[in-house]
């Protein structure tokens, strides 16, 4: 432009992608080459006269320039009367408005674009022209002639233009078409900012350290959409709250009214049917199967063909086709489904979700349905479903779960079932059966994930125990082994005790594994804490021998009442007595079974406790280059499978490897951390021992009065339990006891 060559760059993409942005930057860089910049914006709604783009950038011009102006206008006397005094468009006529007869238009197009040129040959000019999917038809063919003319001249347009609008729309495109696609035009889309780049808005809104899977799920949800991104972010008032990721997740459950208001905008522009078949398909999904669509919509009584009605929400990019598949279409944008969804009813939500429930029942989802995505509906749809028929579906979610290793999802699914069952009727038999079972499997899953500490977990178990009067079924090993192990976590030694002897005493011949291995285990962890250790290895060597008798296949069988692979629990009470017996050379052969039992093929869990043994016995003989690997690569399984109890355990180990390898603040940052997630917990197993390696921690970096206050609690958690053997003179802790605390 500068040069003399004057060009036309259209600037494309949806709102909020930064559009005006662009512009308003490019703008401010123009400054420093004497180049005025002159704005005009098309207006949405009526009443607006034609010209009324046009109308805007000469008024502007009349005042930056108001004598070379006037010497310009002089020269073509009326022409342009129709820019500054025309009447307004009417109601609805804003494209198709015709202003005077053609010979007239023409002289008034000719007069502007002269009027521009001569302007932009005293001094250049770029002319930014927004909103053109908004321009009547008038200004969109003045546009067009000037374009035509502006080889050789000071004179360069931006243009703005949402996309799917200006690729959408016939009359649009009939007249801004020829512009757009010109070869004179340059054509910059605008798309979604990369995740780094929404990593930049963050930090910049809230300051760093922002977590990346906050960041993550952010750019997910607004498709790197700037003005979106914001939005989001106005969901918790303060950006710096997006460090909590409790507050964080109120971004993922709303819409903002922002974001709302912009997507309603692009919904009136569609004709009714569309829409109802849209909400139809947010019900369904972020991915909608034409097959099933069409399926639902004959359950709902609608008749349209779905790939018909649909086509204008494809045009106007709120879905999209996939490429490798032509029955399947996507939403654009997570918000976009949501918003289209939060315009229905609760009871015609329910209502739909049960027809997609009873559609996928009999295939209509095709080769990609899920049981998890059949549960989901089944579930939504609960209020208008009879609970005999969505509960199947919800355990058979929970299982498929649990075999992924989503724990978490596994223990919704059973969550949901547990609700869903008591609303089956009060003189339903198969109630209370149901609901024992759906408890065994609830606790677990919490166990698993949560610890046996965790008192939603021993309430599950603790129920359904109870719910044998009802259905007058005997104890169950699952059961009794996970109260067991409850109060073995809680320090309730005796309550254990009892529960070990009543596994002991199940009839059976040979007696259930379950029974026979819970009752040696617990008994034997019970010994091992109180300092009996040399009865103690008398249980836990039968136990690991028993364990080993199963075979892998018994074991992994076993392993689904346990929630760990016997094979690898037992072992692993056995390492640490061994070692507190002085026997190294055995407690070395543990652990390396253990590491190479977990090695291949093996549960999170099971691979988090032997790396947690190994980390532990690492720790204790002063190897801190294992304990700090065994650690670290412990937490990287429990952070991937949901594991929160063992990421506590093994921060312990990694914290205090931290500290003896030269980053003393991270490392008693770690132990602070760890220790009181587990006092959260509920898990008073091994505290002083943890509590040994913390005290130790603290000495090594010079904290002494720190290191002497945590032995005392040591010892008084040592009295209160009677866990001698945590004052073993083998351990490092309890020779630093008697250092800093001689007084006994």
């Amino acid at each position: 432009m500068l040069a003399g060559k004057g060009r036309l760059a259209a600037v494309l993409g949806e709102p909020g992608i930064g559009k005006s942005r662009l512009l308003s930057e490019v703008a401010q860089r123009l400054r420093s080459d004497r180049t005025e910049a002159v704005w005009g914006y098309c207006f949405p709604g009526r009443g607006a006269p034609p010209y009324w783009l046009w109308t805007q950038v000469l008024r502007q011009l009349a005042t930056s320039r108001p004598d070379a102006f006037r010497a310009v206008a002089d020269r073509f006397g009326d022409l342009l009367t129709p820019l500054f005094d025309g009447p307004p468009a009417e109601d609805g006529a804003r494209r198709d408005r015709t202003a005077g007869a053609a010979p007239d238009r023409f002289r008034t197009y000719d007069a502007v674009c002269e009027t521009l040129l001569c302007l932009a040959d005293d001094a250049p000019l770029l002319l930014m022209l927004e909103d053109l999917h908004w321009a009547d038809a008038p200004s969109l063919q003045l546009l067009r002639l000037l374009t035509s003319r502006l080889n050789g001249r000071h004179l360069g347009i931006v243009i703005t233009a949402r996309t799917w609008e200006a690729e959408s729309d016939p009359e649009l495109d009939g007249a801004l078409g020829e512009t757009l696609w010109s070869p004179r035009t340059e054509t910059v889309r605008l798309v979604g900012l990369p995740e780094d780049a929404v990593a930049v808005l963050v930090s910049a809104a809230s300051g760093p350290g922002v977590s990346r899977a906050t960041v993550r799920r952010l750019h997910e949800r607004s498709k790197g959409n700037p003005y979106f991104v914001h939005q989001l972010m106005s969901l918790l008032g303060d950006a710096t709250r997006l460090h909590d990721p409790r507050a964080a997740r109120l971004m993922l459950t709303r819409v903002p009214s922002g974001v709302r208001e912009v997507l309603t905008q692009r919904f009136a522009a569609l004709p009714d049917r569309t829409r109802d078949q849209l909400r139809l398909c947010a019900v369904i999904g972020s991915t909608v199967d034409l097959r099933l669509l069409a399926e639902v919509a004959r359950r709902d009584g609608q008749r349209e063909e779905a790939g018909e009605t649909l086509e204008p929400a494809v045009r106007a990019q709120l879905l999209c086709e996939d490429p490798a598949d032509p029955c399947l279409l996507h939403f654009t944008h997570a918000l976009v489904r949501e918003t289209l969804y939060g315009e229905l009813g609760r009871e015609r939500r329910a209502r739909l979700h049960a027809h997609v429930a009873q559609a996928l029942a009999t295939g209509a989802g095709g080769p990609r349905d899920s049981v998890e995505q059949r549960a989901h509906h089944a579930w939504e749809g609960s209020r208008v479903l009879p609970p005999a028929q969505v509960l199947p579906v919800l355990c058979r979610a929970a299982e498929e779960a649990e075999l992924r290793l989503a724990y978490e999802q596994a223990e919704m699914w059973l969550r949901r079932a547990v609700d869903l069952v008591r609303l089956l009727p009060a003189d339903d038999a198969s109630a209370p059966p149901q609901e024992q079972q759906l408890q065994i499997q609830l606790g677990q899953m919490l166990a698993t994930t949560r610890g046996y500490g965790d008192a939603d977990a021993e309430a599950a178990f603790t129920r359904s125990r109870a719910l044998s009067a009802v259905t007058g079924a005997a104890d169950q090993p699952t059961v009794l082994w996970s109260l067991c192990t409850a109060h073995l976590v809680t320090g309730r030694y005796e309550g254990a005790l009892g529960f070990s002897d009543r596994l002991r005493g199940m009839p059976g011949r040979p007696q259930d594994p379950v029974a026979y291995l819970g009752a040696r285990y617990g008994r034997g962890i019970v010994l091992h804490v109180r300092g009996e250790l040399a009865a103690a290895l008398v249980e836990l060597e039968d136990a690991v021998g028993r364990a080993d008798a199963l075979g892998a296949e018994g074991a992994r069988q076993a392993a689904r009442y346990f929630q760990h692979d016997p094979r690898i629990s037992c072992r692993s009470y056995d390492a640490f007595t061994h070692w507190l017996l002085g026997d190294r050379e055995a407690a070395s052969a543990r652990r390396a079974e253990l590491l190479a039992l977990t090695r291949h093929d093996s549960r999170p869990g099971d691979r988090a406790f032997a790396l947690y043994v190994d980390a532990v016995l690492a720790g204790l003989e002063g190897d801190i280059a294992t304990a700090r690997r065994s650690g670290e690569s412990g937490r990287e399984v429990a952070d991937r499978y949901g594991l929160r109890y063992w990421r506590s355990m093994l921060t312990v180990c990694s914290g205090w490897a931290a500290v003896h390898g030269g980053a003393p603040d991270t490392g008693v940052g770690l132990l602070r951390t760890a220790l009181d997630e587990l006092r959260a917990s509920g898990t008073l197993i091994r505290l002083p021992l943890h509590l040994g390696f913390f005290a130790d921690a603290l000495h090594h970096t010079g904290r002494t009065d720190e290191a002497t206050a945590v032995l005392r609690h040591l010892a008084r958690e040592v009295e209160a339990r009677g866990e001698h053997v945590y004052l073993d003179p083998r351990l490092p802790a309890a020779r630093l006891t008697r250092l800093l605390l001689p007084e006994g």
